[in-house]
Protein backbone atom coordinates (compact mmCIF):
# COMPACT_ATOMS: atom_id res chain seq x y z
CA UNK A 1 0.00 0.00 0.00
CA UNK A 2 1.21 4.05 -0.62
CA UNK A 3 1.47 6.14 2.06
CA UNK A 4 -1.43 8.02 1.01
CA UNK A 5 -3.76 4.97 2.59
CA UNK A 6 -2.50 5.75 5.93
CA UNK A 7 -3.99 9.30 6.82
CA UNK A 8 -4.18 10.49 10.43
CA UNK A 9 -7.61 12.68 10.25
CA UNK A 10 -7.78 15.93 11.89
CA UNK A 11 -11.28 15.62 13.21
CA UNK A 12 -13.39 19.76 14.59
CA UNK A 13 -16.22 18.22 16.39
CA UNK A 14 -19.28 20.77 16.92
CA UNK A 15 -21.90 20.31 19.22
CA UNK A 16 -25.58 20.48 17.72
CA UNK A 17 -28.09 22.21 19.29
CA UNK A 18 -30.65 18.95 19.53
CA UNK A 19 -27.88 16.83 20.47
CA UNK A 20 -26.34 16.34 24.00
CA UNK A 21 -22.46 16.49 23.97
CA UNK A 22 -20.13 15.49 21.11
CA UNK A 23 -21.24 11.64 20.92
CA UNK A 24 -18.61 9.46 21.80
CA UNK A 25 -16.84 8.04 24.54
CA UNK A 26 -13.38 7.96 25.53
CA UNK A 27 -12.17 4.59 26.20
CA UNK A 28 -8.10 3.17 28.06
CA UNK A 29 -7.38 0.41 28.57
CA UNK A 30 -4.71 -0.70 31.90
CA UNK A 31 -1.62 -1.85 30.18
CA UNK A 32 -2.35 -0.41 26.79
CA UNK A 33 -0.61 3.01 26.13
CA UNK A 34 -2.84 5.82 24.72
CA UNK A 35 -6.64 7.13 24.96
CA UNK A 36 -9.18 5.42 22.44
CA UNK A 37 -12.19 6.30 21.02
CA UNK A 38 -14.66 4.29 21.99
CA UNK A 39 -18.41 3.75 21.30
CA UNK A 40 -19.26 6.44 18.69
CA UNK A 41 -23.02 7.59 18.90
CA UNK A 42 -25.13 6.88 15.76
CA UNK A 43 -26.20 10.58 13.99
CA UNK A 44 -23.92 12.18 16.85
CA UNK A 45 -21.18 15.18 16.01
CA UNK A 46 -18.60 12.96 16.37
CA UNK A 47 -19.75 10.73 13.92
CA UNK A 48 -20.78 13.36 11.40
CA UNK A 49 -16.86 14.40 11.95
CA UNK A 50 -15.61 10.76 10.64
CA UNK A 51 -14.50 10.02 14.38
CA UNK A 52 -14.46 6.26 14.57
CA UNK A 53 -14.19 3.61 17.28
CA UNK A 54 -11.18 2.23 17.76
CA UNK A 55 -9.49 5.65 16.96
CA UNK A 56 -6.47 6.48 19.00
CA UNK A 57 -6.42 10.32 19.99
CA UNK A 58 -2.81 12.23 19.29
CA UNK A 59 -3.43 15.64 19.59
CA UNK A 60 -6.84 17.62 21.73
CA UNK A 61 -6.91 20.97 20.27
CA UNK A 62 -3.04 20.70 18.86
CA UNK A 63 -1.55 19.68 21.83
CA UNK A 64 -0.32 16.09 21.92
CA UNK A 65 -1.87 14.13 24.37
CA UNK A 66 0.30 10.79 24.47
CA UNK A 67 1.60 11.63 27.92
CA UNK A 68 -1.53 12.10 29.05
CA UNK A 69 -3.98 10.13 31.79
CA UNK A 70 -7.48 9.40 30.94
CA UNK A 71 -8.82 12.15 33.38
CA UNK A 72 -5.93 14.40 32.08
CA UNK A 73 -7.80 14.12 28.18
CA UNK A 74 -10.99 14.30 29.19
CA UNK A 75 -10.85 17.17 30.82
CA UNK A 76 -8.80 18.42 27.83
CA UNK A 77 -11.93 17.92 25.79
CA UNK A 78 -14.89 18.68 28.04
CA UNK A 79 -12.66 22.67 28.65
CA UNK A 80 -13.15 22.59 24.76
CA UNK A 81 -16.75 23.92 24.62
CA UNK A 82 -18.58 23.92 21.62
CA UNK A 83 -16.22 22.63 19.33
CA UNK A 84 -13.20 20.55 19.61
CA UNK A 85 -9.74 19.73 17.46
CA UNK A 86 -8.92 15.92 17.61
CA UNK A 87 -6.34 14.15 15.38
CA UNK A 88 -7.30 10.54 15.36
CA UNK A 89 -5.60 7.27 13.50
CA UNK A 90 -6.86 4.10 12.92
CA UNK A 91 -5.22 0.63 14.23
CA UNK A 92 -3.60 0.58 10.73
CA UNK A 93 -2.51 3.99 10.18
CA UNK A 94 -1.27 4.04 14.07
CA UNK A 95 0.86 0.67 12.95
CA UNK A 96 2.00 1.94 9.71
CA UNK A 97 3.53 5.85 11.34
CA UNK A 98 4.83 3.26 14.31
CA UNK A 99 6.84 1.21 12.24
CA UNK A 100 8.40 4.17 10.36
CA UNK A 101 9.09 5.33 13.93
CA UNK A 102 7.24 8.61 12.39
CA UNK A 103 5.48 11.00 15.03
CA UNK A 104 2.45 11.86 13.97
CA UNK A 105 1.00 15.09 14.21
CA UNK A 106 -1.61 17.69 12.55
CA UNK A 107 0.82 19.55 10.42
CA UNK A 108 1.65 16.74 8.27
CA UNK A 109 1.18 16.50 5.04
CA UNK A 110 -1.20 13.39 5.03
CA UNK A 111 -3.39 14.63 7.41
CA UNK A 112 -7.47 14.52 6.48
CA UNK A 113 -9.34 17.34 7.84
CA UNK A 114 -12.57 16.82 8.52
CA UNK A 115 -15.65 18.73 10.59
CA UNK A 116 -18.58 18.16 11.74
CA UNK A 117 -21.25 20.00 9.25
CA UNK A 118 -23.21 22.85 11.05
CA UNK A 119 -27.19 22.08 11.90
CA UNK A 120 -30.24 23.94 12.61
CA UNK A 121 -28.57 27.82 11.14
CA UNK A 122 -25.21 27.02 12.70
CA UNK A 123 -22.29 28.23 10.56
CA UNK A 124 -18.91 26.28 10.37
CA UNK A 125 -15.14 28.63 10.69
CA UNK A 126 -15.68 29.12 7.10
CA UNK A 127 -18.93 30.23 6.95
CA UNK A 128 -20.26 27.76 5.73
CA UNK A 129 -23.69 26.37 6.82
CA UNK A 130 -24.55 23.68 3.61
CA UNK A 131 -25.17 19.82 5.26
CA UNK A 132 -22.74 17.13 4.68
CA UNK A 133 -19.61 16.24 5.22
CA UNK A 134 -16.48 18.72 4.79
CA UNK A 135 -12.87 17.68 3.91
CA UNK A 136 -11.10 21.10 4.58
CA UNK A 137 -8.51 22.26 2.32
CA UNK A 138 -4.89 22.39 3.99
Amino acid sequence: MGDDNFAPRLCTIRKWPDFAGYGFNLHAERGRAGQYIGKVDDDSPAQAAGMKEGDRIVEVNGTNIGNENHSQVVTRIKSAGETVTMLLVDAETDRYFKEKKTVVSSDMPEVVRLETPPRDGQENERGNNKQGLKHLPL
